[in-house]
């Protein structure tokens, strides 16, 4: 059976969904990316991660055609705005939902204040290192948290070592060296902590709260926020530092030299108006 595709956009109401695997058990894949104008960045950082997860659990799908539905959602946007776009996949939906980029408001915040989750990553799963639509556990997490005043919780794994966010991963400044978990630690390996660990030669080893305790700076990474300051962690104070000021301003780069391919592109596709007697086009 074809599956079923749908474009929800900001502010319509919601959409509606066949009930399938990814409904009733949450066996699916979605991938939440940063839109820039009418363009996705790292689409195709982004759709390959996804294929990987649906190999996993089997689901047919194509990037040609995820692509298409991406970037047909991202055609209805204003061109001025900063946007999220969700792509969700499972084995009978396919959708392609848009939002403000929260994180791109001038009324968002600067920098985080975190603390540690109770509820410990399973290492030893598959499924922790893929973005499955069993994401239940993260939100409510984080909805816990924020009733704190805690803007991320942190989840250690059943080593006691630092895993990641429930929607980050985590870079730390610790003895002059820069340090992120590795995979092996239980996290999903997220496309802008690939970034930061290309741009800051990152070193990929476990390390656990005491340890982090000690970092000069700490900071968290995702696709929509970039790189965002942890200035507390519990008790524990930190300044934002020049480290993850250095990610941001390379991600912001980035994102204005694609931005820039992709605006060349379509110029070049577009032919002089034919005009007509009156001067109108035709």
């Amino acid at each position: 059976m074809k599956a079923h595709e749908q474009i929800i956009a900001p502010g319509a109401e919601e959409g509606w969904v066949h009930a399938d695997d990814g409904f009733f058990f949450g066996i699916g894949a979605f991938e939440t990316i940063a839109v820039s104008g009418q363009m996705p960045l790292f689409l195709d950082e982004h759709l390959t991660r996804m294929e990987e997860t649906l190999k996993f659990f089997g689901i047919e799908a194509t990037l040609a055609d995820l692509q298409a539905l991406a970037l047909r959602a991202c055609a209805e946007l204003d061109p001025t705005g900063e946007w999220a776009l969700k792509l969700t996949v499972a084995n009978r939906n396919r959708i392609a939902s848009t939002r403000r980029n929260p994180y791109a408001s001038p009324n968002a915040k600067r920098a985080f204040s975190c603390d540690f989750s109770t509820v410990r990553r399973n290492e030893s799963s598959p499924l922790t290192h893929m973005k499955t639509l069993a994401y239940a556990e993260n939100i409510i997490e984080k909805r816990r948290a924020r009733e704190r005043g805690i803007d991320e919780p942190l989840f250690l794994n059943t080593h006691g070592e630092v895993a990641e966010g429930a929607v980050s991963n985590i870079f730390a400044v610790i003895a002059g060296e820069v340090v992120t978990p590795p995979v092996s630690c239980g996290l999903l390996p997220g496309i802008m902590r690939r970034l930061a660990i290309d741009l800051t030669e990152a070193i990929e080893r476990p390390f656990t709260p005491s340890e982090l305790a000690t970092a000069s700076e700490v900071f968290l990474t995702n696709s929509l926020m970039g790189a965002m300051p942890v200035t507390r962690l519990g008790e524990t104070r930190f300044e934002p530092g020049h480290v993850s000021h250095m990610v941001n301003q390379a991600y912001a780069e980035k994102k204005h030299r694609r931005k820039k391919v992709v605006e060349e592109r379509s110029a070049k596709l577009v032919k002089p108006t034919d005009k007509v007697e009156g001067g109108e086009s035709r």
